[in-house]
């Protein structure tokens, strides 16, 4: 039907939540890992992926790649979003920003990057009561044989701060607009993990 939508949350108070929130829709308590979806289905992804060390092996269809729990949603949903549909997540900086770029390879091979906003790491502090610097990822995925475009992401750039230089996603590195606040460094000058 239009406007339907199908959610899938881990966790049974917060689905059953959804449940009542949203009788209309198709509200599940799932296991995201678990649970079959239809390939090149769904219009649109939206979400804000688990955040974990934890490489996801239970899968066979993504084993072989050991993504980590986030960057596992993310390919996973990218490969049941429609060709020309959208996937919009809220992730922390790691996604665009680490080291590896096995997850940003997997994604840009499969998806353009319309834009990201990044927040700062105060965003969510009030109401979540976490610090974390957050990103905004749009992504529009490619019909079967289209030209990649839009703006670069897999790589990463060194970049100027009142504290010293840090590495970060070549994107923010281009588009400073898109930051929300500065790029910040506390701490270690020397540690990334300190990018505020």
């Amino acid at each position: 039907a239009p406007g339907a939508y199908t959610g899938y949350e881990f966790d049974g108070p917060t689905a059953l939540i959804a449940r009542l929130l949203s009788p209309a829709q198709n509200m599940l308590h799932a296991d995201f890992i678990k649970r079959k979806l239809p390939r090149d289905f769904f219009d649109v992804a939206i979400g804000n992926p688990p955040f974990s060390q934890t490489k996801i092996l239970a899968d066979p269809e993504y084993s072989k790649y050991g993504f980590m729990l986030h960057d596992y949603f993310f390919a996973k949903s990218i490969d049941r979003v429609r060709p020309g549909g959208l996937l919009v997540f809220v992730t922390s900086k790691g996604t665009m920003d680490k080291q590896s770029d096995k997850a940003r390879k997997y994604l840009s091979e499969r998806a353009d990057l319309l834009g990201a906003i990044r927040l700062p790491n105060v965003a969510f502090q009030e109401n979540a009561g976490t610090g974390v610097v957050t990103d905004v990822i749009f992504l529009r995925k490619r019909a079967k044989g289209e030209a990649p475009s839009g703006p670069a992401w897999a790589g990463h750039k060194t970049v100027e701060t009142k504290d010293g230089p840090v590495v970060i996603n070549e994107y923010f590195a281009d588009n400073p607009e898109m930051v929300l606040g500065q790029n910040r460094i506390s701490g270690n000058r020397d540690d990334n993990d300190r990018y505020i």
